[in-house]
């Protein structure tokens, strides 16, 4: 099996079905992170009350699911079309293209999940409740907020895992380390650096979708400068890289492992047959 062709060998559906497991094992697994991150970027207490730290897992894991499968999906479909039905090694700027483009088209799917999240953490609520509050509030614009820190996120979160990574694995290969190695070391990696790159929108954001009253990205940012500096845009960092890290090793491992277990027709090379001719 390549494990850098899996995209291209696999159907749309299931791309996108690889994605929503991948994205709601994610969630659940670094919900404690999230919710620490979001609360040290908006200045809320963290409490260690499981019930108050696992509060708005269900629509994390709605979010994540659903923001993965999109990314798997469209970038899935933006490497078929650049190899044409055949499956190679990609050029770094195709696989750095086609996984930006697939992460700025999941920020529409993202605003509006995430911002349902940070509202549930924040006063809890059902999804339904939280929803319903935030429409009859400013309308559909309303679901929209923080529409445009959260593309960009998306937009270098898909190029990190998507694209930067596997070019480590390839230099861990070129160094015979096993591939679960390689995978830990392209996800560290890219995850540290993706994390710097995209933590001033993801802090923005956060403060936008928190804060009803707060104004959009342009006043958060010089609010944020003037306040602590350079130092404001990178409130809850640590936790956000840790996070990353992690979402990274498990967006690759369950694209490999569970793509084999879910398709092996689509990504086990068949064994030829000898016995012909």
């Amino acid at each position: 099996m390549d494990r850098y062709a899996v995209l291209q060998r696999l159907t749309d559906a299931q791309n996108a079905l690889l994605g929503v497991a991948a994205g709601a094992i994610e969630a659940a697994s670094t919900q404690p992170l999230t919710y620490t991150k979001n609360c040290i970027q908006q200045k809320v207490r963290v409490s260690l009350d499981p019930r108050i730290m696992y509060r708005g897992t269900p629509a994390s894991m709605l979010a994540d699911g659903t923001l993965i499968g999109a990314q798997f999906w469209v970038c899935g479909f933006l490497q078929k079309l650049i190899v044409k039905g055949n499956p190679r090694d990609l050029t770094f700027a195709e696989e750095v293209g086609s996984a930006y483009l697939a992460g700025f088209a999941s920020g529409v799917p993202c605003t509006i999940l995430e911002l349902t999240m940070i509202q549930q953490q924040r006063f809890g609520g059902t999804l339904p409740g939280t929803l319903r509050r935030l429409y009859e509030r400013n309308g559909l614009s309303g679901l929209f907020r923080g529409f445009i820190p959260a593309s960009q996120r998306e937009a270098f979160f898909a190029v990190g895992y998507l694209g930067l990574s596997p070019r480590v694995e390839r230099v861990c290969d070129s160094l015979d380390m096993s591939p679960t190695a390689g995978v830990a070391a392209g996800s560290i990696a890219s995850g540290v650096l993706c994390a710097a790159l995209t933590h001033p929108f993801d802090t923005c954001k956060s403060i936008i979708q928190g804060d009803l009253e707060c104004g959009g990205l342009t006043s958060t940012a010089r609010s944020l400068y003037a306040e602590n500096g350079v130092r404001g845009f990178f409130r809850g960092y640590p936790a956000r890289a840790a996070m990353i890290c992690c979402c990274f090793f498990i967006f690759n491992e369950t694209k490999l492992r569970l793509g084999v277990a879910l398709f092996p027709d689509r990504l086990l090379d068949k064994p030829r047959d000898n016995t012909k001719g």
